[in-house]
């Protein structure tokens, strides 16, 4: 053991870096958009870029004021959209605000000298009946800014591109939402959804989930600790090894100027967990060499050089486990994988320093304070499990054989999909807006299209003109399309006898984009025209294949297209999530497993432990097959995170089963010392990790809730493998 200066030494080099890396986490950030979950390698993200540079990104926002008693379309309703609408135009960074009240009437559309003209379809007066029966038959206005019943009308808020910032963006948000809920009078109700809403909300629910969850871990850690030993130094030497891990960690991402999104804000829970491990066998190790007669430096020796190897080997696999997923194409994915698996190599090298010397500095504490260990149900259940195994071997792998079966098949209902919105929980108020929008207008929901326009001189050419109108006509009755939008759609509303005209056509086509915000839907310059589908919320696959139903139909029509948008991204990453979950356990599997043959200098071992950590992934996605629960950033990674963890336990068991053989000792002495030297731990670390991740329940977000209940429940499944399959495949198996 090192001197007490160097002792010194070792302490001032924890506080020093424990103190830069707090200037790292002050650094981080939080990052509310989708982008680190696009593939950027792909084509389909750089057809997005040019989209983007063409058009600007979609920060429209949907507001539907809802009268569940009356219509809209009666004076009490009109009167109440327009002062809504005058109150969003008159807040500040409000670019402008389509409704119900200062909608164009483009039946009785005219060309004028000055240019083209078009009354209000809505005038001050009452409605008739006439003019309510052309209004329900306006399916420019249908499902967009009126819903088929009436007693929805909605109100599209384009924000000023001045909106940089994002305190400003934050704020603007804020009063958009409350002149919204100053307006719900009189029975009324409004809603308010958009993309510029999802990022605001998804970075307030991160910030909140963070302090909500980091808290609790630190106390769950605590009090579990402290109810196991039952002596107060020893239960905050797990927490100062989480600390200091955590801080270490967090303090290279802030540096590293990697930002928290939906993957990486499981971060800190995840490191938090698996760093308490490595501690709680040196802890027990260590109370096996104080009980062995052994004391102070020489106790803490015997029980570093006892554990110190199977720790770093369960560092090293957990760590593979981790960086498996760096073969994923999708970029929060990929950073989540390398600092997870930074986070444990640090937490190896916090164990392997604080904790030793924090044993020394504990004191002396009485053996009687551990009598506790010795007398417990844990090692009479310990006791008595070889034997049980040892009779009913051949039951127990039958009995996982045929659990493995049923839920093998759960495999086959597997479904992706990686929604933010319904990603929170059912009440929150961004889920429920957005659902009513989409059962009731034409939903939030878009897939976007770019148009390649003529190479020629007359880029508004009427057959042009023509075959986009027929494409959009298509496009609008496919299921699952709730409206379409383009800079041309108008045209649908102005009388037969203007469009048949081809000059007169190329007139309108030219001067009504100039109607809308020009730069959203036209680029002139890049000779390109934007199509806006606007889709109910689906599967991605569903979702995939409209987009390339669309795709083949403009091919078909000769229209040169391009799908695109920030959802169709969304959709192509979903999908790809499956094979690169392939991939990655693939690689996990061989790597660790590989290390475990290697480090144990037997490939019998190696396969022996592969046996009992591939059980429970395959469980918990047969799990996830039968119960509905759909793969996404999140649940994706929960096979390779879980494979590093569970193989730690086996790696335990079997490096103190092959130390009792190498002694000499039989199959059944060398099983049951090794069940009895490692179980305790065994039980404690499944415990704590298991109840680590399920802290995440509190979380807002559904993946998260999912991500962390199951990685909990595969700790269990692993256990239950450790504790009864190991032993029964060295019993029938290991007979050198």
């Amino acid at each position: 053991m090192p001197s007490t200066r160097r002792q010194w030494g070792i302490t001032l080099g924890l506080v020093i870096l424990t103190g830069v890396a707090l200037l790292g986490v002050m650094r981080l950030t939080i990052d509310p958009s989708n982008e680190r979950l696009f593939l950027r390698h792909s084509d389909a993200y750089r057809v997005y870029q040019r989209f983007l540079a063409s058009f600007g990104s979609d920060e429209t926002i949907l507001v539907a004021l809802h009268d569940p008693m009356h219509s809209m379309l009666l004076p009490a309703g009109l009167a109440a959209v327009r002062a809504l609408t005058q109150a969003l135009k008159d807040t500040p960074h409000v670019s402008s605000v389509s409704s119900l009240t200062n909608a164009r009437d483009m039946a009785r559309l005219s060309i004028t000298p000055f240019g083209i003209a078009a009354p209000r379809l809505i005038a001050r007066q009452e409605l008739s009946a006439a003019q309510i029966a052309a209004i329900r038959t306006n399916d420019l206005l249908i499902g967009t800014l009126l819903s088929a019943d009436l007693h929805t009308a909605g109100l599209l808020v384009v924000p000023e591109g001045t909106i940089t910032s994002p305190h400003a963006r934050r704020e603007w948000i804020a009063a958009v939402r409350l002149v919204a809920a100053q307006h719900a009078m009189h029975g009324r109700k409004t809603y308010v959804a958009g993309t510029p809403l999802e990022r605001n909300d998804v970075t307030y629910y991160l910030r909140r989930d963070q302090q909500l969850m980091v808290p609790l871990v630190f106390l769950l850690l605590l009090g579990l600790t402290y109810r196991i030993y039952r002596v107060k130094r020893l239960a905050c030497i797990p927490l100062g090894c989480v600390l200091l891990s955590l801080t270490w960690t967090m303090g290279i991402v802030g540096f590293a100027g990697i930002p928290l999104n939906l993957v990486t804000s499981l971060l800190p829970p995840v490191i938090m967990v698996v760093s308490v491990s490595a501690a709680i066998h040196l802890i027990n190790q260590f109370i096996t060499a104080r009980e062995s007669g052994a004391y102070g430096p020489a106790a803490v020796q015997q029980a570093m050089r006892q554990v110190g190897m199977a720790c770093w080997l369960t560092s090293l696999t957990t760590t593979m486990g981790f960086f498996s997923l760096l073969v994923s194409p999708v970029p929060a994915i990929r950073e989540f994988a390398f600092f997870a698996g930074l986070g444990v190599l640090l937490a190896f090298g916090v164990t392997m320093t604080f904790v030793p010397l924090a044993l020394l500095w504990s004191g002396h504490m009485p053996l009687e304070r551990f009598a506790h260990l010795k007398q417990g149900c844990i090692e009479r259940l310990l006791a008595w499990l070889i034997g049980w195994v040892a009779a009913h071997r051949r039951k127990i792998m039958a009995g996982t054989l045929l659990i493995l079966a049923v839920l093998l098949a759960g495999i086959w209902h597997l479904r992706e999909g990686t929604d933010i919105v319904r990603a929170l929980k059912k009440h929150a108020p961004l889920r429920v807006s957005t659902e009513f929008i989409d059962r009731h207008l034409t939903g939030v929901n878009s897939l976007e299209l770019m148009v390649r326009l003529p190479d020629t001189a007359k880029s508004f050419d009427p057959t042009f003109i023509r075959k986009v109108l027929a494409f959009s006509q298509w496009l609008r009755a496919q299921s699952g399309v709730t409206a379409v939008h383009s800079p041309w759609e108008p045209l649908r509303g102005v009388s037969a006898d203007l469009r048949a005209h081809d000059e007169q056509l190329s007139v309108l086509a030219t001067l009504i984009p100039f109607a809308l915000p020009l730069q959203t839907w036209l680029d002139v310059n890049a000779k390109a025209l934007r199509i806006s589908a606007r889709v109910l919320a689906m599967s991605s696959d569903r979702f995939l294949e409209l987009a390339q139903g669309i795709a083949h139909q403009a091919a078909q029509q000769h229209l040169p297209t391009q799908v695109t948008g920030n959802n169709y991204l969304l959709a192509q990453m979903s999908r790809s999530l499956v094979h690169t979950q392939i991939r990655s356990l693939g690689l996990a599997v061989v790597l660790i497993l590989g290390t475990i043959s290697l480090a144990l200098r037997t490939w019998k071992l190696g396969l022996i432990a592969a046996i009992p950590n591939v059980i429970p992934p395959v469980m918990i996605f047969g799990l996830m097959g039968w119960c509905g629960i759909a793969l996404s950033t999140a649940t994706t990674m929960i096979a390779s995170v879980a494979l590093g963890l569970i193989v730690d336990d086996t790696i335990h068991l079997l490096y103190r089963y092959r130390q009792e053989k190498l002694a000499g000792k039989t199959i059944s002495q060398a099983l049951e010392q090794a069940v009895r030297h490692t179980g305790r731990a065994l039980i404690f670390t499944t415990i704590i990790l298991t109840l680590g991740f399920w802290v995440g329940l509190v979380g807002s977000f559904k993946p998260t809730l999912s991500f962390s209940f199951l990685t909990g429940l595969t700790m269990v499944f692993a256990l239950l493998a450790d504790l009864f399959v190991v032993p029964a495949i060295l019993l029938t198996w290991d007979r050198s």
